[in-house]
């Protein structure tokens, strides 16, 4: 996360894709993935793509009601619904 952070502050990406791990021993946070969406917040037109375990959903859930997140998939990922997340990124621009 640290060099996540550090690349964030130089570069200014289109789009990150990324993994939320559920870490239930964050004493204030369940996941890497809201320090990654704090960073975000101050990147305007920057969107994320999260992949997630799916047992794992109900607390993905609460950080995506927090974060603004453009696709959420679940574990394995399907190409085409893939493909259609970053298209539809592509058609909103």
């Amino acid at each position: 996360m640290r060099k996540a952070a550090k690349s964030l502050k130089k570069r200014r990406p289109q789009v990150i894709v990324t993994e939320f791990n559920f870490q239930s021993d964050f004493r204030d946070r369940t996941s890497s993935l809201e320090t990654l969406m704090a960073l975000v917040q101050r990147l305007p037109g920057t969107r994320v793509i999260v992949f997630y375990e799916k047992e794992y959903l109900h607390q993905f859930e609460r950080v995506a009601q927090r974060f603004p997140i453009h696709a959420a998939l679940p574990f394995p990922i399907d190409q085409a619904e893939l493909d259609a997340a970053l298209k539809r990124l592509a058609s909103a621009e």
